[in-house]
């Protein structure tokens, strides 16, 4: 490639720097490579943004060539890790890369299809940590399960077990069970309900099913600081984070229509209050699709119609600052980006991760992007698809950054693509 485009500059009477031609082979062979991931091909992917960085590269040519260099970090990371599980699973990470929760999403009476209970892996080597709660102490009938969740901080996870009539807390380490919390009985709409942490992890909201009610709980001695009491038909999802002592829930009072109107709530130690009630949509909000992320500063969150449109909407007065149409999504779940920006997809097809603007145009993804957080991510036939850019760090410790990460990916490979490589990549002059 190198020579044809000296040689086309020759002939369109232009001279070409090498600089200028290095940089131009670097996007090209990066262009390449997002394309490659884009479809699954992270060999492909990997290959080409090696091309797109010199040889022995140092952290000054890794910035030079940042898109190459970007797209190898990617390609890298994302990886698919077999997990002995039910195709049917939802899957929920800690955050920081080393521990992972599944379930089992329905109790399957005619079948083991997706009859799977709480379980903790090691996402870095697929090993299993401990067998948690079986199937039966989530649900106890045809109706699903929530997710679990997990402390900020990795210390804790914590599980709605309506059957039990508990919210189950455990030690995220070893899966020890540290306490059950009461008041999350199966009522009327056992489907409804969730936990979440508040941002530094000092409470949890859980909400219970019968009666429906929303409590909030201190987790240095896990005592009940608060609670909310609802209607028998009302559906309540919790919203992640929350900061300076207030967390967030929406409430779908399906007695009163179909669909039900739906309110933001808020919820402290003083009590709870209503922030805001959703103007009508004539498909519906999705009050009853589980907890909810937000971006780093607790500043947005998401939640889907029923045409699932994903709507974005300011966590403190509920205004709607986006709306991204389901023809734009496609089968992807989606949430807030950590930046608070933009939002984050993983497809439910390829399982790869993709970013967009608030107005719907893709974006790169950013360093601080991660996965953690996307709830309701089905597996493939028991495979976990997953990567991020940099900060979830999904294999652990043991993937590199910088000049380390492209000798390592150049020593993964074979000889004749090593050679492949070095023939086409940038050269610099």
């Amino acid at each position: 490639m190198r020579i044809l485009l000296s040689a086309l500059a020759i002939l369109i009477g232009t001279e070409i720097s090498a600089d200028d031609l290095a940089d131009y082979q670097s996007r090209d062979f990066a262009t390449e490579a997002r394309e490659a991931l884009r479809t699954g091909d992270r060999t492909a992917a990997i290959v080409a943004a090696l091309k797109g960085l010199p040889k022995e590269p140092d952290d000054n040519d890794l910035a030079r060539f940042g898109d190459a260099y970007e797209v190898l970090v990617r390609a890298a990371i994302s990886r698919s890790v077999r997990l002995d599980l039910p195709v049917m699973s939802v899957f929920e990470f800690d955050g920081t890369g080393t521990r992972l929760a599944s379930v089992g999403l329905f109790p399957s009476h005619d079948g083991d299809q997706s009859r799977s209970g709480l379980v903790l892996w090691d996402p870095r080597n697929a090993e299993k940590v401990a067998e948690l709660l079986p199937i039966e102490a989530l649900t106890d009938g045809g109706w699903g399960v929530q997710a679990p969740a997990f402390s900020p901080d990795g210390r804790f996870l914590v599980q709605i077990a309506p059957p039990k009539g508990v919210a189950v807390v455990f030690d995220a380490e070893s899966g020890a069970e540290i306490i059950r919390l009461p008041g999350h009985e199966p009522g009327t709409l056992p489907n409804t309900g969730g936990a979440a942490f508040s941002r530094d992890g000092s409470l949890l909201l859980t909400l219970g099913a019968s009666p429906t009610v929303a409590h909030l709980w201190d987790t240095t001695d896990w005592q009940r600081v608060a609670s909310a009491a609802f209607g028998d038909f009302t559906l309540l999802s919790p919203i992640d984070g929350g900061r300076d002592g207030v967390m967030h829930f929406i409430a779908g009072d399906v007695a009163q229509g179909n669909p039900p109107p739906v309110e933001l709530w808020k919820i402290g130690r003083e009590g709870a209050t209503k922030v805001h009630r959703f103007p009508s949509e004539p498909s519906g909000l999705g009050a009853h699709w589980g907890r909810m992320a937000t971006d780093d500063e607790d500043r947005v969150f998401a939640m889907p119609n029923g045409n699932f449109d994903l709507v974005v909407f300011e966590r403190a007065t509920g205004s709607e600052l986006a709306r991204l149409p389901a023809s734009i999504i496609g089968q992807s779940t989606g949430i807030v980006a950590p930046s608070g920006d933009g939002v984050l997809l993983l497809s439910s097809i390829d399982g790869l991760p993709r970013r967009l603007n608030f107005d719907g145009t893709d974006a790169l993804l950013q360093s601080s992007d991660k996965l953690a957080g996307i709830h309701g991510v089905f597996s493939l036939g028991g495979e976990l698809i997953g990567g991020s850019p940099d900060t979830l760090d999904y294999r652990g410790s043991d993937m590199p950054r910088g000049p380390e990460l492209y000798r390592v990916m150049m020593s993964s490979l074979p000889d004749d693509t090593r050679a492949e490589i070095a023939a086409e990549q940038v050269v610099l002059e």
